[in-house]
């Protein structure tokens, strides 16, 4: 009362935080120094003792901080803190990455603040942490999502080699479709040569391949033969991969009706082979997870498709 009946702002000030906290300070600023020149000069003159900015704007602040400092009232913080210009953007970034990303709606929540106030940096940052965090609790799908939104080329980049690693691993077709959804999701395009593309590829030839007995899926089989023409020809289909890809197209080498692989198709897959032995023969050739009589399986297969299809063009 004194300070008021003496307008001494400095008290009025003090008195209205003690007395009734942040919140008042905070919203009466424009009220407590209406008329007084003094007064508005004293609240928005900028301290270097403070860092640089006004009293408004460090009341503003601390009301920020108590709101951030609860669960129900943080997403309100937002918009005092965009109102002080000198420290308020820096401690709304950090207020956004405090938040965890493990939980959807929160971070959903922190992206739609960061698309209102143009924080494009730290909105890509958020995604990026949310994919790390994804992908270390295995939850893949969700981590590749996030790392493309955030455009993440780096870390997507070595998931997909991880991935195309671990498929030549074991390239049977139960562990295939283990991955298979993830192959979907990264794409195909920008992943470098004999990577992704390959497993797109290589996942189309396995799909063309479920129903090849069926007399209705012909055209299938048909498109499963220019699969393997296509994988076997591409440079960039590993050698390891070789075997498999030809112990899968066996079912396509024994179609009952007639022979879909014609001379010059099968001379190219027995040239394959050929080489393929041959490589086996280095020391640091890795053997497919596949039967041990894969190999003799093929050979039987090429062989008997030749006579056919030599038979079949005469």
């Amino acid at each position: 009362m004194i300070g008021i009946l003496g307008e001494n702002n400095e008290v009025v000030l003090s008195e209205c935080s003690r007395g009734f906290g942040t919140w008042m300070v905070a919203h009466s600023i424009e009220l407590l120094t209406a008329g007084s020149n003094e007064a508005d000069i004293l609240v928005h003159e900028e301290h270097e003792n403070l860092g640089g900015i006004s009293l408004e704007e460090l009341h503003r602040l601390v009301y920020a901080q108590l709101l951030s400092s609860h669960l129900l009232t943080w997403q309100i913080a937002p918009i005092y803190l965009t109102s002080c210009m000198r420290q308020g953007m820096g401690m709304l970034e950090i207020l956004l990455l405090k938040q965890p990303v493990q939980e959807n709606q929160v971070l959903l929540k922190n992206l739609e603040i960061c698309r209102l106030y143009e924080l494009d940096g730290v909105r890509s940052h958020l995604m990026e942490i949310s994919g790390m965090y994804h992908w270390k609790h295995g939850r893949k799908g969700c981590a590749v999502f996030w790392l493309q939104q955030a455009q993440d080329e780096v870390r997507l980049s070595k998931i997909a080699s991880q991935l195309f690693e671990s498929v030549g691993k074991s390239i049977s077709g139960e562990s295939f479709k283990q991955w298979e959804g993830l192959i979907e999701l990264l794409g195909s395009e920008g992943q470098p040569a004999g990577g992704l593309d390959f497993l797109h590829k290589y996942r189309d030839f396995k799909k063309c391949l479920q129903h090849p007995d069926s007399k209705k899926d012909a055209d299938a089989a048909r498109q499963a033969v220019e699969s393997l023409m296509s994988l076997m020809r591409n440079a960039s289909t590993p050698q390891h991969f070789w075997l498999p890809i030809l112990y899968d197209a066996v079912k396509l080498l024994s179609w009952d009706k007639r022979p879909l692989i014609n001379v010059s198709q099968t001379n190219l897959l027995l040239n394959k082979l050929q080489e393929l032995s041959l490589a086996r023969l280095r020391p640091d050739f890795v053997e497919p997870e596949l039967p041990t009589h894969a190999l003799n399986h093929v050979r039987y297969s090429l062989a008997t498709n030749l006579g056919r299809a030599i038979l079949e063009e005469s």
